[in-house]
């Protein structure tokens, strides 16, 4: 039976691992920030083009190598982090922290360093390391606030700050952790759940990018800041899906789904405060109240299909919802590319992409059901 105490413990588990999780979104939203003010509305775009090809990276490498090893019961060590992607982060940060004024390193470090803190994040997600995740995430703030502080002095050198956080926050995580392990996941779950993730992190990729290549460059910067503010939510969401991956949990569903109402209220309040303009400058002045509460309704409709999904992945169904991961992505194209050519409304864009997100959830509750009652016993 647990016992109180221990129910409390796990709880505020989780919530320092949520939060060290939304400190690590602060990185993306720091360098913008940071590139508001010392660098050109040009420059800047390719700052968020190259942040959200950062993301994609990130989200591809750190599934493929990850997901498949969890979801195989053959193995015993479930997660690591590879001495390569330490080493590989470690030497994207030190470019900046050299060359801060540099776009084409930061072109090149800063998605390998977000492949290494993606790696590090989600084996911390898994293994439910709390201690590690609050030294990880005192990094990046401290880090975070010094950056603004210089970059409002018009100092070069809050790039190389936050370089230098970043850098701490890779090593802090692969300290103690283990960098080899035995065994490989299967080759043809691996194939599926790579290529799957890649499709999915296709879309927030191609959607800045339709946008960058169509020379809206305020635009650009301005969604990717928006892709950014609801970062705060992904630690929620990637918390709850990874550990839905190992086992499915009532209270952690219920707790995980409460706490981002709360954010995405947040979200709305800073909103309304003008901290988000303060902070991203006058590129936000794209972003409305109705878009930025058309993107929170996006995200916040991705919560239910996270049970169908976790459910189908433990059963073993990576084809399964593949393919229903193909559908959603070529929709997800498809319907953001006309948006953006027909009309320039963040806010038209993201009632649609809602509308996809709410017909991806019925076909992963569609296939879940379907599954469910094949399971039974007649």
């Amino acid at each position: 039976m647990t016992t109180p105490s221990a129910t409390r413990s796990s709880v505020l588990q989780s919530l320092v691992m949520v939060a060290s999780g939304a400190v690590t979104a602060i990185v993306p939203a720091a360098f913008q920030a940071v590139a508001a003010r010392l660098f050109l509305l040009d420059e800047q775009a390719h700052i968020a083009l190259v942040l959200s090809i950062g993301s994609f990276c990130a989200g591809v490498v750190a599934a493929g190598l990850l997901e498949p090893r969890m979801a195989d019961s053959r193995l015993a060590d479930k997660t690591y982090i590879p001495a390569w992607a330490t080493a590989l982060g470690v030497i994207g940060t030190l470019g900046m922290v050299v060359l801060p004024s540099s776009i084409t390193v930061l072109a090149v470090g800063l998605p390998c360093a977000m492949v290494a803190l993606q790696i590090g994040r989600m084996h911390a997600a898994y293994t439910a390391g709390w201690k590690m995740e609050a030294l990880t995430a005192a990094a990046l703030i401290l880090g975070a606030a010094a950056a603004l502080v210089l970059s409002e002095q018009n100092s070069p050198w809050a790039v190389s700050v936050l370089g230098t956080a970043m850098a701490a926050a890779i090593l802090i995580r692969a300290f103690k952790t283990p960098y080899k392990v035995l065994g490989r996941p299967r080759f043809a779950p691996t194939a599926w759940i790579t290529v799957e993730t890649a499709m999915v992190a296709l879309v927030p990729l191609g959607i800045v990018a339709t946008v960058y290549l169509l020379q809206r460059d305020e635009e650009a910067v301005a969604l990717k800041a928006t892709i950014t503010v609801l970062g705060v939510l992904q630690p929620i969401l990637g918390y709850m899906r990874t550990r839905l991956l190992g086992a499915h949990s009532r209270n952690l569903t219920l707790g995980m789904s409460a706490l981002s109402v709360v954010a995405i209220a947040l979200i709305l309040v800073l909103e309304v405060s003008g901290v988000f303009h303060n902070l991203f400058g006058a590129a936000w002045n794209v972003v409305t109240l109705g878009a930025l509460s058309l993107a929170c309704l996006w995200k916040l409709v991705s919560i239910p299909s996270t049970l169908p999904f976790t459910y189908l992945r433990r059963a073993g169904m990576v084809r399964q919802v593949f393919w229903i991961r193909v559908v959603s992505s070529l929709l997800y194209i498809a319907v953001s590319v006309t948006l953006l050519l027909v009309s320039d409304s963040l806010a038209l864009l993201f009632l649609g992409l809602t509308v996809v997100e709410s017909a991806t959830g019925l076909l992963l509750y569609a296939k879940y059901r379907s599954v469910s009652k094949s399971l039974q016993p007649a």
